[in-house]
């Protein structure tokens, strides 16, 4: 009886140091901020880029739709409520956006709040990684200053496609 109790305190102080360590681990991380990888989010958005590329408003207006559903199927989660409710606002900014770009079969209306998503996607992908691809390019037009994700180092201005197809610069990788 006695062997028996001896080893239920053992197992029970076992268990409370596992716990313990494993709640110092989780204290330890230095990105507070977690998102559930998505990976149809990034192609959507670079759907909505090419339909740009080829002045295409009907194919933009629909893969704008796409993209807004994804953005809404990454379930954001946070160790930090400020982060969490930072990182929301921002999906919520970028869902109007693409919204309005479906909404309008305008190429130039499309454009303009093709640049809000792009800042916003941006922001979102590099400070939540929520994309699995490894090598994600923000690109700058250095005569608008309008900026945009590519999966390629290759310029492809979605902006102004027909008269400064490669005008850009990568500006940073994720």
């Amino acid at each position: 009886m006695k062997l028996l109790k001896i080893g239920a305190v053992a197992l029970v102080l076992f268990c409370g140091k596992a716990a313990m360590a494993q709640q110092d681990t989780t204290a330890m991380k230095p990105d507070t901020a977690l998102a559930r990888r998505n990976d149809k989010a990034l192609p959507a958005y670079l759907a909505v880029k090419d339909g740009l590329l080829k002045s295409d408003s009907v194919a933009v207006a629909a893969s704008a739709k796409v993209l807004a559903d994804e953005l809404l199927r990454i379930r954001l989660r946070s160790h930090v409520l400020q982060d969490l409710m930072n990182m929301k606002a921002l999906r919520t900014n970028i869902i109007a956006e693409t919204k309005a770009i479906a909404e309008t079969k305008n190429i130039n209306k499309q454009r303009e709040h093709f640049a809000n998503v792009s800042k916003g996607f941006w922001e979102l992908a590099g400070r939540y990684r929520f994309i699995k691809e490894t090598h994600v390019y923000y690109q700058q037009c250095p005569m608008t200053g309008v900026t945009w994700v590519s999966d390629s180092k290759e310029i492809k201005n979605p902006y102004y496609p027909k008269n400064m197809l490669t005008c850009g610069a990568v500006k940073a990788q994720l």
